[in-house]
């Protein structure tokens, strides 16, 4: 068993601003809460985002990330031939911390479903760029 702070410490952190698409995932559909917002931090394992409201930890959200480098980090071999301007990591996130920040509240996520490359691809991007 792990506790909170060795959990978050388990993936290196990239500060970056990505612009970040978030509906929480509930049923009926209608009554899921979406919202777009920055990133605060990104890793391989989770990232953390600004919210206008507060969510529940364990909350399950769909967020889709936009990085326009994404693509050159990828492990793919048709990554040449994709378009960096459109290049975005998906996944299910689950809401693990929630703290007030500022006139909203800055929610810590971490992946429970991912694409395998593409979460590759973003460890790969902050690895090199914590190494700098």
């Amino acid at each position: 068993m792990t506790d909170t702070n060795s959990e978050r410490r388990r993936h290196s952190r990239l500060p970056k601003p990505f612009p970040v698409e978030a509906s929480e995932i509930r049923f009926p559909p209608s009554n899921q809460a979406r919202f777009e917002t920055q990133c605060h931090d990104i890793s391989a394992g989770g990232l953390s985002v600004l919210s206008p409201r507060r969510f529940d930890p364990g909350a399950k959200l769909q967020v889709r990330v936009h990085i326009p480098t994404l693509n050159k980090y990828s492990p793919g071999f048709f990554k040449v031939y994709e378009n960096d301007a459109d290049q975005y990591l998906q996944a299910i996130a689950e809401v693990t911390r929630v703290d007030l920040s500022g006139g909203g509240y800055l929610l810590g996520l971490k992946y429970v479903d991912v694409d395998e490359d593409a979460a590759r691809a973003v460890a790969n991007m902050v690895n090199k760029a914590v190494a700098r």
